[in-house]
């Protein structure tokens, strides 16, 4: 059997769709889904379910657009050969291809099928969020090898999946659109989705920080292979300045949250959870480096987003 044609296993496939980074899609899911419970106290089981499927099939597919674009457009062979997942196992690229083809095809079946039980205006919402996740590293310029790819990761994932969680619960309480003949009016209840995007703001900040924290331990790879990030135009010191600005403010949104009543007050706790968050923090401000520090950055999105989800839960069970 020759190199090219080596059998694709699950083992391998977990590691081209990278589902193990599949938790900075989790948790604004989880988080949203408990918000609308705890504030709207709308759940809906079927919307649900089908909105977990299309976001996970989603992620994993705009993750094997990346490591198939990086592995063709890679000038560094040493990367292509090694580092790829593709080229590290000898994967056959077409084949990859029709599982991002898939992938792609079944979340947006699915997604059809949330715009029919929700509304309409979820078309062009979970639209733009497909092109943003595409074109995230497809085309001519891929916006992650553009100084945006932090914007809109946190954006898209952060803000987005948070939203979206909430809208499928119950669409009237954020976004709805009705029909008179052929005309078409929408409610927008503007300030609660001002609210939401706040409440959202830390996660934002942090999946953010895990795309600036690839790039700070990438970026003598990235120089090889041209990939012009935004640590490659704000210098690599300015880069941990701003990966700890994104570090803090996260905290600054939590306590505003817990002043305004936004956020039970059981959640004042959470600080307790700050000299770990920062010990992180501090590691990685003095090292970065892929195999060792880079899962800092996940360890505290996944820290402080376990902390925000329990103080739902137990606001939740205890009625607080």
């Amino acid at each position: 059997m020759s190199p090219k044609n080596k059998p694709l296993t699950l083992s391998i496939f977990f590691e081209f769709v990278e589902l193990r980074t599949k938790v900075a899609s989790v948790f604004p899911m989880l988080l949203g889904i408990l918000w609308s419970i705890y504030h709207y106290q709308q759940f809906d089981l079927i919307n649900t379910l089908l909105f977990v499927l299309a976001v996970l099939s989603f992620d994993m597919c705009t993750t094997a657009i990346n490591n198939t674009m990086d592995y063709k457009k890679a000038i560094d062979t040493a990367y292509q050969h090694e580092d790829n997942v593709i080229g590290k196992y000898h994967l056959d690229d077409k084949q990859m291809v029709r599982i991002i083809f898939w992938l792609l095809l079944f979340a947006s079946l699915v997604s059809l099928m949330l715009v029919y039980r929700t509304d309409i205006l979820l078309l062009p919402i979970g639209g733009l969020c497909f092109l943003i996740g595409i074109f995230y590293t497809f085309g001519p310029l891929p916006l992650s090898r553009l100084p945006l790819g932090e914007l809109f990761s946190g954006i898209t994932m952060g803000f987005g999946i948070f939203f979206l969680a909430v809208f499928v619960q119950h669409p009237d309480s954020l976004l709805s659109s009705h029909w008179t003949g052929a005309m078409m009016s929408i409610d927008w209840f503007w300030l609660e989705t001002i609210m939401i995007f706040w409440l959202s703001f830390p996660l934002v900040c942090l999946i953010a920080n895990i795309m600036l924290a690839n790039n700070l331990c990438d970026l003598e790879q990235d120089l090889k292979n041209e990939r012009h990030t935004v640590v490659y135009y704000i210098g690599k010191e300015n880069g941990i300045r701003l990966y700890s600005l994104l570090s803090f403010m996260p905290w600054a949104v939590w306590c505003s949250a817990l002043f305004l009543g936004q956020m039970p007050l059981v959640g004042a706790a959470g600080l307790a959870i700050m000299p770990l968050y920062l010990k992180h923090l501090k590691a990685f401000q003095r090292e970065q480096i892929k195999r060792q520090t880079f899962v800092l950055s996940i360890k505290n999105f996944v820290l402080f987003s376990m902390m925000y989800l329990l103080t739902i839960l137990i606001a939740l069970i205890f009625h607080i």
